[in-house]
């Protein structure tokens, strides 16, 4: 009898595109037979960028509440400029979007307008989601265990020390179901951020690789220069006076000592010089 794995369909859950994996190996009909079910959980983050132009950025921006309602999303930002008429001249918006219905959200807003530029990326954090979920169920349990301990410890010292390591356990938990809620809420909604402009105050959009490459290493290593230059003038400037004093006061005092120096060698080597003459 031949043996098999039978791979189900996947379908996107909040952001996860669950698969399940069924291990056939054992005949059903067998004593005793175990068919087991694997579970595999894929969680990603999506993030978007679409800039676009029109002449009439209200309508637009109407548009884009229309389609945020439709999509079940939200808007989680907004930076907007007017011109002299008080029209929209330029805008930035962040929108959040279900996972599920980014790529629809992308190519419906890509057609407001003229399209300039758009991009998109994928993180997979399934690793991540893992570890975080399987360490807050790890320090749950840790932490109920320490609670029994307390409840039912007699000694002083033992309850100090369980309350101690309460405290530490609750910190620990707090920490990791912030990471927790954190990556949830990344994974079921993505971030598209929207810049709208007229023709005329259109501007390229910031990249990801603005900050990267030899010239923007070259203008950095400029900026670095121009910092400690600006530093180092800072100081000399903050220590000039001060050290003009110095020379003034301590020139005179210096021609005085050397002075006395040969004095005081001169009677050394001649002492006979400074005495008075023999009377005759």
């Amino acid at each position: 009898m031949s043996t098999g794995a039978v791979g189900a369909k996947e379908a996107p859950v909040d952001g996860r595109d669950a698969g399940v994996t069924r291990d056939e190996s054992a005949p059903e009909s067998a004593p005793g037979a175990l068919n087991r079910t694997l579970v595999q959980t894929r969680a990603v983050i999506k993030t978007g960028e679409i800039a676009t132009t029109s002449k009439d950025l209200e309508k637009v921006r109407q548009e884009v509440d229309r389609l945020l309602f439709g999509f079940g999303g939200q808007l989680a930002g907004e930076q907007t400029s007017h011109d002299d008429t008080g029209k929209i001249e330029r805008s930035t918006l962040i929108l959040r979007v279900p996972v599920a219905k980014f790529d629809a959200a992308m190519d419906a807003l890509e057609k407001l307008g003229r399209m300039k530029s758009s991009d998109s990326t994928s993180k997979d954090v399934t690793t991540e989601v893992i570890d975080v979920d399987e360490r807050v169920e790890t320090t749950q349990d840790s932490l109920d265990r320490l609670q029994g301990f307390l409840r039912t410890s007699q000694n002083i010292d033992d309850l100090i020390r369980f309350e101690r390591e309460i405290t530490t356990r609750e910190a620990q938990l707090q920490s990791l179901t912030a990471q927790q809620a954190y990556l949830n809420e990344q994974t079921s909604m993505s971030t598209i951020t929207l810049y709208l402009s007229t023709s005329k105050a259109y501007i390229e959009p910031p990249g990801a690789l603005d900050d990267a490459g030899f010239l923007a290493g070259l203008e950095s290593g400029w900026n670095a220069l121009t910092v400690f230059a600006v530093a180092t003038l800072t100081v000399v400037g903050a220590v000039l006076p001060s050290a003009v004093a110095l020379a003034l006061l301590g020139f005179p005092t210096l021609l005085l000592v050397r002075s006395l120096a040969r004095r005081r060698a001169t009677f050394a080597d001649n002492p006979a010089t400074t005495e008075p003459p023999a009377a005759e």
